[in-house]
């Protein structure tokens, strides 16, 4: 018998679920990134707070070149900051550039700091900024050295001739007139370019003009307190006594001007040389005794119009005479040299006229510039050291001033101080007047004028009519008998050609005659051959004398009946004796 399955049992029952509580503060991986990017970022904003400079305000012109967030602040091709932002000012007729400085710039935010904007520029001074075609403007810094910070800036228009620290030396020339110097122009020593002008400057409370020069390192210690200055701007081409005369120091001074200079020593006043340690020489270092010493910062110089006045001799102070002509002045222009035997020792500064009322004519009064010291008596025993009194004693002796053509090419007069003669009537020269007055005697052409007019007056006295009548007479009365006496010479003329031309005819029968003759004789006829030789020789010179006698009549037919002049040789024809 089978017995039923048995039930299954029951599963055992599930055990108790467990309830853990929830970890608040539990993070999911996920959070990291930005959590890590949030700290990155906070790093970046302190550091950059930290590093962070002043920001700056600049005031330009115009906003030429300037880009918000690219354009760069450099200093010495260094980028200490960068452009911000770019605004128009209130009143609208300025741009305001804000400027972040970098932290170890931030010193550069002071009171004397100069800021500009380097665009590409020609000028006086040549091309600059070149480099910025391709890069870009940027704005150009010069670190001031004052401790008084600044936060608004005025910015300049133009970069600055000199920066700060830079080495060389000013120079301040006093100048008559700017001419066609500029800022930026150069200056030469030896035609090479030393420096620059960097300013000018008109007082108009004492009427001066000052132009700034800057001679750079190391050639400032080419400027001693000898150096002569003069302008070399442009072509100097002068006409005048001297000649045509041409100067000009280099292409870049005729288009742009420039300033030259030169050092007037003595031999032997070389420039001193740095020591072999490298340090440079003071101004009265390895110099010889007597030598001129190196010029001072913010020396002053006369700036002189050309070469020739600036490196003449010292002249001293001058002296203002003037000197009266009765004569023609034109060709004496004011500059014109006052010389003694071709040394110039003056100038003229002035032609006017003056009337004499005593005589009621015009006299020409000449002013000039006499600088006595150029004769080089000075010092001399018997000598006056006083200008004045020196000028009156050489008046006394019998100096006078004498109008002289220099160039006959161009018209070019001078004045030429000269003892003419020992007999020279005496003159005054009044050494206590503001204005002496310097004798004077007639020129040598003014000499020879009188005897001129006198051979004019007695050519005018001879009756040139008379005698052109007379000749006129003469000749009409030639005429007439020369045609009256031409148709018996052209008949006599032709009886003679028909007489020549039988003789001619004859001869030449008697020469071939002659000529069979002397075939025939043999060596033992030799007298006659040489008679008949001699006969053919006379007969020869007979038909020759003939011939010449012909060509002679044919060109003077009158000789027929005035006959042959007797020194009047007749020619042999053909050049035969």
């Amino acid at each position: 018998m089978t017995s039923a399955p048995e039930a299954p049992a029951d599963p055992p029952p599930p055990p108790e679920p467990q309830v853990e509580p929830r970890n608040r503060l539990r993070l999911s991986l996920v959070w990291l990134v930005p959590l890590l990017a949030l700290a990155v970022g906070l790093g970046l904003v302190v550091r950059g707070w930290l590093q962070a400079g002043p920001e700056i305000e600049i005031e330009f012109r115009t906003a030429e070149g300037l880009e918000a967030g690219k354009t760069e602040v450099r200093y010495k091709e260094v980028p200490v900051g960068r452009l911000v932002q770019v605004r128009l000012a209130p009143d609208r007729q300025r741009v305001v550039a804000t400027v972040a400085l970098d932290k170890d710039a931030a010193n550069m935010a002071v009171q004397d700091t100069r800021f500009w904007v380097v665009r590409p520029r020609i000028g006086a001074a040549g091309v600059s900024g070149l480099s910025t075609l391709l890069s870009g403007a940027y704005i150009g810094v010069d670190a001031g050295v004052s401790q008084q910070p600044r936060r608004r800036f005025a910015g300049l228009e133009v970069p600055p001739f000199v920066l700060r620290n830079e080495p060389g030396r000013h120079f301040v020339l006093n100048a008559e007139e700017l001419g066609s110097l500029d800022i930026g122009s150069p200056v030469y020593y030896r035609r090479t370019r030393v420096g620059r002008v960097v300013g000018y400057e008109l007082d108009p409370t004492v009427d001066r003009l000052s132009v700034r020069v800057f001679i750079e390192a190391p050639n400032e210690r080419l400027v001693t307190t000898q150096s002569r200055f003069w302008n070399a701007s442009g072509v100097d081409l002068s006409l005048g006594a001297s000649g045509l005369k041409l100067d000009t120091q280099s292409l870049a001074s005729v288009m742009a001007g420039g300033v030259a200079f030169a050092n007037v020593s003595a031999p032997g006043c070389g420039v001193p040389q740095p020591s072999p340690a490298g340090a440079q020489p003071g101004p009265e270092a390895a110099r010889p005794p007597g030598c001129p010493a190196q010029a001072a910062e913010g020396t002053r110089f006369t700036l002189f119009e050309e070469r020739e006045s600036a490196l003449a001799p010292p002249d001293g102070p001058p002296l203002q005479v003037r000197m009266v002509f009765a004569q023609n002045t034109r060709g004496l222009p004011v500059g014109a040299p006052v010389d003694v035997l071709g040394v110039a020792v003056g100038r003229v500064t002035a032609v006017t006229l003056r009337h004499d009322p005593e005589r009621g004519r015009f006299a020409a009064e000449v002013r000039a510039d006499l600088f006595p010291r150029r004769l080089g008596i000075h010092g001399q025993p018997g000598v006056p050291a006083d200008d004045r009194q020196l000028m009156k004693l050489l008046v006394e002796r019998g100096l006078r001033a004498q109008l002289r053509t220099a160039n006959l090419f161009t018209g070019q007069m001078i004045v030429a101080l000269d003892f003419p003669r020992r007999d020279t009537p005496p003159a005054r020269f009044d050494a206590e007047s503001p204005l002496p007055t310097m004798p004077t005697m007639p020129s040598q052409f003014g000499a020879l004028q009188p005897q001129i007019l006198r051979i004019v007056q007695r050519l005018s006295e001879v009756r040139f009519d008379e005698i052109g009548q007379g000749v006129q007479q003469t000749l009409r009365s030639a005429n007439e008998a020369i045609r009256q006496l031409t148709p018996e010479a052209q008949r006599a003329l032709a009886d003679v050609q028909r007489t020549l031309q039988q003789a001619e005819r004859a001869l030449g029968a008697a020469e071939t005659s002659l000529q069979n003759i002397d075939r025939n004789i043999t060596a033992a006829d030799a007298p006659l051959q040489r008679n008949a030789q001699q006969t053919m020789d006379e007969l020869q010179r007979a038909s020759r004398a003939l011939r010449v006698l012909a060509d002679y009549l044919q060109r003077h037919p009158e000789a027929l009946l005035r006959g042959k002049p007797g020194d009047l040789p007749i020619k042999e024809p053909y050049g035969q004796p």
